[in-house]
């Protein structure tokens, strides 16, 4: 049986996760990085997707907001393989030249526009 999987349409970073924690915990960056005994710019760096989840830095989110290190390892895990799977998939695109007769060119471009096609007029 050939499954196709499905690839995300964008991918998530885990520091997007870690600033949906912060903002449901009422806590602040600062704060964070301190009970992780880590410099506020790495904490920063990982929340805006600059900086990937390392081990040592799930472990110690693990001990700042007891969420387990195996699911921060995940999530990065997941973050680069869809990274990878977009990229790959992007990369497949083809052009393809596709001729319309012209009865009704705004018509055309407005198709055009809403799925991204590039026309020639």
């Amino acid at each position: 049986m050939n499954k196709k999987k499905l690839i995300s349409f964008e991918a998530t970073h885990p520091g997007e996760l870690i600033k949906d924690e912060l903002e449901d915990r009422g806590m602040t960056q600062k704060q964070l990085a301190q009970e992780m005994g880590v410099a506020p710019s790495v904490l920063s760096e990982t929340i805006t997707g600059k900086r990937a989840v390392s081990l040592n830095m799930a472990v110690a989110l693990e001990k700042a907001l007891h969420i387990p290190a195996e699911i921060w390892m995940n999530l990065q895990m997941q973050y680069e393989l869809d990274t990878a799977a977009i990229a790959k998939r992007q990369n497949q695109r083809e052009t393809v030249e596709v001729r319309i007769p012209m009865r009704d060119k705004a018509l055309l471009r407005e198709v055009a526009r809403k799925f991204g096609w590039a026309c020639l007029f």
